[in-house]
């Protein structure tokens, strides 16, 4: 064996330094998993106490997600301009504030923003963590390191419906924000003593400009979407404003002589073209459908919130235990092989879904979520560490790892506000049935068959090998 080959196995070896730094990331990362789980279980309850319509409480989630699309495209310039330890313990004060904040909010509005600023905290602790451990662990490690940091995170997904489920059983919904407060305080105080010193570059510039033409032409448009039932000016007005904010950025994207927040150049290849689309679709089904499984338990099967949190937890347990697979498949294949059989394996799950009507047993709907699960946690790892084997320079991976995040939370919002609007239009002025939750479950299965699509049409293998070996 030579030297360089033996240099380059150790350098694949998920070493001790490594498995340290991505648990302390872990802690952070579980406490933004753990409110997003929790937070879907407590919609039912939320509703009752402020007497708000469907449309108006899915605000809960789609600002949280606006929340985090509008502080990623801050999050590049933030850790440039103050280090990513600096920034990693703002991230985690700011997120505990705001669910302080949450659990005393008193109206459906002030919870709404409350949300948004939650969005601001929770938004910068992904990207914060995966520039830390990509940077730590290279292309070769990358899809691994991600797999297995991830773990912590998705156990919340097993853990937070349950537990959810029992907090707004025996006290009520605003324990569901309290309880992040002392993991947030734990993660604070771990990457105080344990995550490394950097020196920020101190000459990051901000693009003011393009933050103020895309986050709020975002914004507009989701609203824009989320009014779709009401009709008249409150879906044309904003949707319209939406449109031309986000074509005054792509003039200004091309234009501009700094780096802008959405590099539109990077969409020059096909392998990162193709990976926003997939990922704003991915964003769309996988983030917008998170409140329809407990709403369904609850609203047509009439189950307790514990009960629709034990029901839904087999999807984090599928998840769970398919995860480091999908990681390892993307190190060794490309991310190409994992995501499809993770697609076709959450679409099998979801088509379950589409037939309720005909009131399957429990028991079915649990091990579709399960087999649901097992395909998101087929694809997560690989769809992480895609943007890192695309062959891009490496001075690029910053702003396309920033691109694709905004691309999935924006996917996100949309998702769930055009699920609401689709389960709100079948249901009109009562409470939703099997058959409304079927018929929207159909536009679940269909945004996962398109995803399906964009998966088939990426190269083969890791484009960065293929530029290497030329």
């Amino acid at each position: 064996m030579t030297v360089e080959a033996t240099s380059e196995k150790a350098d694949a070896k998920l070493d001790r330094p490594l498995l340290i730094l991505g648990a302390v990331m872990s802690v952070g990362t579980f406490a933004a998993a753990l409110d997003a789980t929790i937070v879907s279980l407590a919609l039912d309850s939320i509703r009752a106490e402020f007497s708000t319509p469907l449309e108006t409480i899915q605000w809960i989630i789609t600002g949280y997600l606006l929340g985090i699309a509008t502080v990623i495209p801050v999050t590049g310039w933030a850790i440039d301009r103050f280090g990513s330890r600096t920034m990693w313990l703002t991230a985690m004060g700011l997120f505990l504030a705001a669910s302080l904040f949450c659990g005393f909010a008193w109206s459906a509005p002030v919870l709404i923003a409350s949300r948004v600023v939650q969005g601001f905290g929770g938004g910068m602790i992904v990207p914060i963590a995966q520039a830390i451990l990509a940077r730590a662990a290279g292309p070769s490690r990358v899809g691994r390191t991600m797999a297995l940091v991830t773990i912590p995170t998705q156990f919340a997904s097993v853990i937070g419906p349950t537990l959810g489920g029992l907090l707004v059983e025996t006290t009520n919904w605003r324990w569901i924000f309290y309880i992040n407060l002392p993991v947030c305080l734990a993660a604070g105080l771990l990457a105080a003593k344990l995550l490394p010193r950097d020196e920020p570059e101190g000459k990051a510039r901000l693009d003011l400009t393009g933050l103020l033409l895309l986050s709020p032409g975002l914004a507009l448009l989701v609203f824009g979407v989320s009014r779709i039932t009401g009709g008249g000016s409150g879906v044309v007005t904003p949707m319209l404003i939406g449109a031309v904010l986000l074509a005054g950025y792509v003039v200004h994207a091309l234009r501009t002589p700094h780096p802008p927040i959405i590099d539109l150049r990077l969409f020059s290849t096909r392998w990162f073209r193709t990976l926003a689309a997939l990922m704003a679709v991915y964003g769309a089904f996988f983030f917008g459908a998170v409140y329809l499984f407990p709403l369904y338990f609850q609203e047509a099967r009439g189950h307790s919130t514990l009960q629709a949190g034990l029901d839904v937890a087999p999807n984090g347990i599928g998840l769970l235990l398919m995860l480091f697979l999908g990681g390892t498949l993307a190190d060794k294949l490309g991310p190409r092989p994992a995501m499809l059989a993770g697609l076709g394996t959450l679409a099998l799950g979801t088509l379950v879904y589409t037939q309720l009507p005909a009131d399957p047993p429990v028991w079915l709907l649990w091990i579709a979520l399960a087999v649901r699960g097992a395909g998101v946690g087929l694809c997560v790892g690989p769809l992480m560490a895609a943007v890192f084997q695309g062959g891009l320079p490496k001075a690029s991976i910053p702003r396309a790892t920033t691109s694709i995040n905004i691309l999935q939370r924006v996917g996100g919002s949309f998702g769930t506000a055009l699920f609401a609007v689709v389960l709100q239009s079948q249901a009109g002025q009562h409470a939703p049935t099997a058959a409304d939750f079927s018929h929207t479950f159909w536009w679940v299965t269909g945004l996962i068959a398109l995803a399906l699509v964009l998966t088939w049409s990426l190269p083969r293998g890791r484009p960065a090998e293929a530029a290497a070996d030329h």
